[in-house]
């Protein structure tokens, strides 16, 4: 049997904050991209830095600053540690892992 109505659908998680991102990581991100913070709020985890968000070594550098001042995670160490294929398949989820340590 099919449901009839959208209420009776299994419902998935919303990205952005809903889908148990960090809000001070997104606003994070937002700031280093100089992006409005409803930019943030479209993140999912699985979101790559290079990739998908397009982020460049400037954003990065200010990313690693905001995340060491707001966290005291350092985002340097963990791409110092990456190969190249590591580097392109780092994600937003990534991040959030890296600031709850």
């Amino acid at each position: 049997m099919y449901p009839e109505t959208a209420s009776e659908l299994p419902s998935a998680p919303l990205p952005g904050p809903s889908s148990g991102l960090d809000p001070e990581l997104l606003a994070a991100l937002a700031e280093a991209a100089d992006a409005l913070p409803e930019w943030a709020e479209s993140l999912a985890p699985e979101d790559r830095l290079d990739g998908d968000l397009a982020l460049d070594e400037s954003e990065f550098a200010a990313l690693d600053a905001l995340l060491r001042e707001r966290f005291g995670a350092d985002l340097g160490a963990l791409r110092a540690g990456l190969d190249l294929d590591g580097l392109a398949a780092l994600t937003v989820g990534d991040l959030a892992e890296l600031v709850r340590r």
